[in-house]
């Protein structure tokens, strides 16, 4: 078993705007926080938007199809004869 602190092979992450707008939320919170003065929130924070950004835009992981395959690529090929 793999552990992840988020599954990014989840459908929910599919669409590449859902991925930028968390992206996006994540990494002004950590402005937000660093604004604010909490340097301990802007190391978790900060921490966070690289390990999501890693997730969702350099692993690949978001972009891998679905463990169940789709199913054109499961279907058998009728035969000539039949």
């Amino acid at each position: 078993m793999r552990w992840a602190l988020i599954d990014f092979r989840h459908p929910f992450f599919r669409p590449l705007t859902r991925r930028i707008v968390i992206f996006c939320l994540v990494a002004i919170w950590t402005i937000v926080e660093f604004f604010g003065g909490s340097t301990g929130w802007v190391i978790f924070f900060a921490a966070l938007t690289a390990y999501v950004g890693w997730g969702f835009f350099l692993s690949g992981q978001a972009d891998e199809p679905l463990d169940g395959g789709s199913e054109t690529a499961q279907a058998p090929s009728p035969k000539d004869g039949e």
